[in-house]
């Protein structure tokens, strides 16, 4: 999430494919590559939603100083507001519809979470389109 609001391209590619090599540890200590989509679809889409609403502040006027603070962000607030900085709220937007899209994909076609997270980075980076869902063949 951090690579992808920093405008990281190949960190955020380094990172899925780091991910689905290693998997998540569960409670019980085991390594599970089939926990890795919910997370990191859940993570991404906590830090994109926090970032678009403190976009939002920041285009009604709030100071930049005050923004992390009123998201209850403490820690890394300045990397935060620097992301925020970063990212218009078209971005943003565009952003959120194409993890909603990503995962949608992996409930529909069954495709594999590696290579939708793959395009998800595409569509956020390289500007590719989101299909429409009137659009999919589901």
């Amino acid at each position: 999430a951090e690579a992808v609001l920093s405008n990281d391209k190949q960190r955020a590619l380094r990172s899925v494919r780091a991910m689905f090599d290693r998997g998540v540890r569960g409670k019980d200590g085991k390594q599970d590559t089939g926990g890795v989509f919910p997370f990191a679809t859940s993570w991404l889409w906590r830090s994109l939603a926090k970032a678009y609403e403190g976009r939002q502040m920041l285009d009604r006027g709030v100071s930049p100083r005050d923004v992390a603070a009123k998201l209850g962000v403490f820690q890394f607030a300045e990397r935060f507001v620097e992301q925020v900085q970063k990212n218009n709220l078209s971005r943003l937007r565009r952003g959120l519809l194409a993890l909603h899209h990503c995962a949608r994909q992996l409930r529909f076609t069954g495709e594999e979470p590696d290579l939708l997270l793959e395009r998800f980075l595409g569509q956020w980076f390289d500007g590719r389109p989101i299909p429409r869902a009137e659009d999919l063949e589901l």
